[in-house]
């Protein structure tokens, strides 16, 4: 793994935000809702202006009501540490995107076997397991596409730990499906995977980490 770049939380916010819009099977009824309740335009999350401060205190706002973001509302990011974390663009290769771990819920940790990697997840689905009756066409669909040259946003992903070249300790925070198909297709993987990452040793007191 090698930094590429600086980020930080507002790109953070938006590129979270934009991924999941574009998910509008999965999420956009949920961001809809949101997006009403804070009286803003979806432009906020798909043309943001990360140079204007007013809209990125908003996407912080919608990101808090959607995701309980700095928030003490029960759900996905309630208590991810919201101050002291370090955000970069960095490239990761094939067997760092292979050790990035799934978040700690049930259906990823079920689905790996207790082991939250996806490359045992990979195994499994090759396999035929499915679990929690939830079918896995989705990713081998993904993993065929990716195949064929699909490109895809970028992971989010999360570590207590310090940076290191060996990029271990990495969490997926967006981007678990595409995590998935990667391992089930891991030749599609480019040979240095941009993603973004937040570093801060305050993530280990998340519950999903």
């Amino acid at each position: 793994m090698k930094v590429t770049r600086p980020s930080n939380e507002a790109e953070m916010i938006a590129e979270f935000l934009r991924q999941e819009y574009a998910s509008r099977d999965r999420y956009g009824a949920r961001l809809d809702a949101c997006l009403d309740a804070e009286g803003v335009h979806d432009r906020l999350i798909t043309e943001p202006d990360l140079a204007n401060h007013d809209d990125n205190a908003a996407r912080r706002r919608l990101f808090g009501r959607y995701r309980g973001y700095g928030t003490d509302e029960p759900s996905y990011l309630t208590g991810f540490p919201t101050e002291g974390v370090d955000w970069f663009w960095a490239g990761l290769g094939r067997d760092d995107v292979l050790g990035v771990r799934y978040i700690r819920y049930s259906y990823w940790t079920a689905l790996s076997a207790g082991t939250r990697s996806p490359a045992v997840a990979a195994e499994r689905i090759h396999a035929g397991t499915e679990v929690y009756g939830v079918s896995n066409a989705g990713f081998l669909d993904l993993a065929e596409r990716l195949r064929e040259g699909l490109r895809v946003p970028p992971l989010i992903l999360v570590t207590a730990r310090p940076l290191t070249p060996d990029a271990d300790g990495l969490v997926v925070l967006e981007g678990h499906a595409r995590l998935t198909a990667y391992a089930l297709a891991p030749e599609a993987i480019p040979a240095e995977l941009d993603v973004l990452l937040g570093t801060s040793p305050a993530i280990a007191r998340w519950d999903e980490y």
